[in-house]
């Protein structure tokens, strides 16, 4: 492997000037799965365990069953369909182990003690009331605890709540996930490490305990949305060390701000640019790929309207946005590169692009992307699939639509719209996706967590690992996709129920009510 790839970055590199990343040293640079296509099976603590596995003190063994089935979403007009996957679907009990530091486990014991405090209701209570309705579309899952809080606030109070994210107090949350350093670091550290794919481990243990345990519950629910919108899958070259980042400083600091904030953090993200190969783009030799994706999956649409040859003019515009190679303390983070950017002329849907603009070219076509009826259409429509339901009002859509151009691309005045009282009294209820449904099981009982192996397997076992989608279109938001596993559904709920899930202990008579 290269000793350029392979060297430690310290600050004695950190005058270098700054240049692209090379093909061949993102590929020297590999990723998990390339990593084991080479053969490098030993990276983890213990070559050839399942990923997670290493540090956890109950066995992570692969779940009974099949492979789950591989299928890719294709998303006409906002029907979803299941069509063959570009790859096989990567699963857990594949990969060497690499699980990381362990979360404070002594903070669960706290917060599912404080949690028990709160009186149970009604299990059988109507599932349609609109305290439940809200509770479960901004929330990972009914607590007692959010019920007081519905009860304290009101309706219009406890959505403005959560839409207020960063006034809730989430020390809890940080003090679970501060052992697990890799989530702040920079891309050079990370590199650096002598292990690097610990840093897969520990991002998704801090998803998934996070989408249980934060109090910051809508924000999380956006940023899984958010995730797999701009779906970068963690397995690709590099994603180890750029993924933690981007998840950082693009998905959780833009979840509940402006789509055009969120969608300029992405188009500058080093994740963004290597898992599209846009880092490698240049004049006289682009690559389509973001260009593509950007519109298709990011801003427009696949209808919006743009042609084969708006995608060469916008694969053009980003040429030159790339990847800093130059060891030192910027290694691996955004760089414009002049050399390679095409400098001429280009026209991207009816707007001309004028000559010599350098690094505004791409700017400019963000901004006309940000503008174009197509993305508020799109953006909009996507956003109330996932809080309303699979088929919402065409009227609800448009006044969504309405909200986003009003208040130039506001998320939470777009789910503030969605969500209004009058709306959401209409809307039926919404299958959940595997990591939902598991954890709004764990929330409504507060069980004592001691280790997370037990969840993990059956995350595999539903096939909805976070990060793993291969695809750039993200893990699918529909019931079609997801209905065909309910034998993995009913083994969890059992497991729950016995109080066989490994590292998970709960009274019984919470889980059976």
């Amino acid at each position: 492997m290269s000793e350029t790839v392979h060297a430690r970055r310290d600050k004695s590199d950190v005058g270098d000037q700054p240049r692209p990343l090379t093909r061949r040293e993102a590929l020297l640079g590999g990723g998990l799965l390339a990593t084991l296509l080479a053969g490098g099976g030993g990276c983890g603590p213990q070559g050839g365990q399942s990923l997670l596995d290493a540090a956890s003190r109950t066995e992570f063994a692969p779940p009974a069953g099949g492979r789950m089935k591989d299928r890719r979403i294709s998303l006409v007009n906002g029907d979803a369909s299941a069509v063959p996957a570009p790859s096989p679907m990567p699963r857990l009990r594949d990969l060497p182990a690499v699980r990381g530091a362990e979360p404070d486990f002594g903070v669960i014991e706290k917060i599912a003690t404080r949690q028990r405090t709160f009186a149970r209701r009604d299990a059988a209570a109507d599932p349609n009331l609109p305290r439940t309705r809200l509770i479960s579309r901004l929330t990972n899952g009914v607590t007692p605890e959010e019920e007081a809080l519905y009860d304290q606030l009101g309706y219009e109070g406890y959505l403005e709540y959560h839409l207020d994210w960063e006034s809730i107090d989430d020390s809890e949350l940080d003090a679970l996930l501060a052992p697990l350093t890799t989530l702040e670091m920079a891309p050079w550290q990370i590199y650096a490490m002598e292990n690097r794919f610990e840093a897969i481990g520990e991002l998704i243990t801090a998803q998934v305990l996070r989408s249980i345990y934060t109090r910051r519950q809508l924000h999380d629910r956006m940023a899984q949305f958010w995730t797999d919108h701009f779906n970068i899958s963690i397995l690709d070259d590099l994603q180890e060390v750029l993924k933690p980042v981007d998840d950082r400083t693009v998905i959780r600091r833009h979840a509940l701000g402006t789509f055009p904030d969120l969608l300029r953090a992405s188009a500058h993200s080093p994740a963004m640019m290597l898992s599209l190969d846009n880092y490698s783009s240049t004049v006289g030799n682009i690559n389509e790929n973001y260009a593509r994706e950007l519109m298709e999956l990011h801003t427009m649409g696949v209808d919006g309207g743009y042609t084969q040859q708006d995608v060469i003019e916008v694969a053009r515009c980003f040429t030159g946005w790339t990847v800093n190679g130059t060891p030192g303390e910027s290694f691996l983070t955004f760089i414009y590169y002049p050399p390679y950017h095409d400098t001429g002329e280009k026209w991207v849907l009816g707007n001309r692009i004028a000559p010599n603009r350098q690094q505004r070219d791409g700017n400019e076509v963000l901004d006309i992307l940000i503008n174009h009826p197509s993305t508020a259409q799109f953006i909009s429509g996507k956003i109330v699939r996932w809080l309303w339901g699979y088929n919402p009002p065409q009227k609800l859509v448009d006044e969504v639509t309405q909200t986003y151009v009003d208040t130039g691309g506001d998320i939470r005045a777009m789910i503030r719209a969605t969500l209004a009282y009058d709306w959401l009294i209409q809307a039926p209820p919404k299958h959940k996706r595997p990591q939902h449904y598991i954890s709004s099981a764990i929330r409504s009982i507060a069980p004592f967590v001691a280790d997370i192996g037990g969840i993990f397997n059956a995350l595999d076992a539903l096939g909805h690992v976070p990060y793993f989608w291969p695809a750039p279109n993200g893990y699918p938001d529909s019931v079609g996709y997801w209905s065909g596993l309910l034998l993995p559904r009913w083994n969890f709920a059992a497991d729950m129920m016995n109080n066989d899930l490994p590292g998970v202990v709960s009274d019984p008579a919470d889980v059976v009510g």
